[in-house]
């Protein structure tokens, strides 16, 4: 069986037709185009990608969809969306996709899809407990225990750039946003260009950076105590940068017994994520989960 998995997002939205174990068949992306089009027009767009993936490969069994917001994955519906998205909150996704495409439909939070994704497709296949935060323009988190995100009371668990930290939230700290705002660099490459040359400016702020993020997986370790800790984000494929920091300070701040089984892992699915977490969170939903 295959799927239309469609991951929404505030530049594009990329999509793929996969099979139920996971392997993408075709993919591509379009233009959200949002200050053009308006949030209100989403619905129409993925379905016109379903009729394309449909003219492609042949009909869906359904349509899994990841969004930015706070979503109701029961209903879902976008409980709160920020100013990106400007109209999006309240909007029924999955009703409205489900009108215009005639498929059973599910939605999930895009940071969450991600994290569900790599957990079982990506850097946390196998394992029992992970969880994945991603280092952007913000910071997000994902929690998945025994193969299923946990949402929380209020759709909100795992949602780590809230995190009260000493002179503000985690992500106002710790991003990738607040590193340019740091270094007055344009881009996270630019940054690191910079500390290659040597610039101390550069070097420190980075520095500071990995500290903090490992302060924020030091509570993660102490509240979940997770198999793996998946580093996500653009920024995050500085690999060689930050995986030798990240295990050096964790050491520092918590006990070998605390954190000896608990590794630290780089995301491995890229922009493929979101939709192969989508499509977990459907097979999920309608009782379809493969065995892989």
């Amino acid at each position: 069986m295959q799927y239309a998995c469609i991951d929404i997002g505030g530049t594009a939205i990329k999509y793929a037709m996969m099979t139920e174990e996971g392997k993408i068949l075709t993919k591509g992306q379009i233009l959200t185009q949002m200050a053009k089009d308006g949030s209100g027009d989403i619905p129409r767009k993925i379905a016109n990608i379903v009729s394309e993936l449909e003219r492609e490969c042949g009909k869906p069994e359904g349509v899994a969809v990841c969004s930015p917001g706070l979503i109701d994955v029961e209903k879902g519906e976008v409980i709160f969306a920020g100013p990106t998205f400007p109209g999006y909150t309240g909007m029924k996704l999955q009703e409205e996709i489900e009108r215009l495409t005639h498929l059973p439909c599910a939605v999930e939070n895009d940071v969450n899809a991600a994290g569900l994704g790599e957990s079982w497709l990506g850097a946390g296949k196998g394992t029992k407990s992970s969880y994945c935060i991603f280092v952007g323009t913000g910071i997000g988190g994902a929690l998945v225990i025994d193969g299923h995100l946990i949402h929380g009371a209020s759709a909100s668990a795992g949602e780590i750039g809230y995190l009260p930290f000493a002179g503000g939230k985690f992500e106002n700290l710790a991003s990738t946003s607040a590193l340019l705002r740091q270094t007055g660099a344009t881009t996270g490459e630019e940054v690191f260009q910079r500390a290659a040359n040597g610039e101390e400016k550069a070097l420190a702020a980075l520095e500071e950076m990995a500290k903090k993020i490992a302060s924020a997986l030091a509570e993660i370790c102490c509240i979940v105590n997770p198999e793996v800790l998946i580093m996500g984000g653009a920024i995050m494929a500085q690999r060689e940068f930050f995986e030798p920091r990240l295990n050096c300070y964790l050491a520092e701040l918590l006990p070998e017994a605390l954190r000896k089984n608990t590794r630290i892992a780089f995301a491995q699915l890229g922009t493929a994520a979101g939709f192969t977490g989508a499509l977990r969170h459907f097979l999920q939903k309608h009782n379809k989960e493969c065995s892989i």
